[in-house]
């Protein structure tokens, strides 16, 4: 088309990339991820071996929490 002088309507005009739906279930999933990540930090602290959350217990005596 270009060889006889056409030209697209509408060709030159560029649009502002904008997020679509996939980046917008990224970020949410994204979201989803670190909440369950602080969830389960704390769950770890409460029965992890000193408070500490990468504590791991004797499987012979297992201390809880009151």
């Amino acid at each position: 088309m270009s060889q006889f002088g056409m030209q697209m309507a509408g060709g030159r005009v560029r649009r502002a990339a904008s997020p679509d739906v996939y980046t917008a279930l990224a970020v949410v999933a994204t979201i989803f991820l670190v909440a369950a990540l602080v969830v389960m930090f704390n769950a770890g602290s409460r029965v992890g071996k000193g408070g500490s959350p990468f504590g791991l217990q004797d499987a012979k005596r297992i201390e809880l929490p009151k």
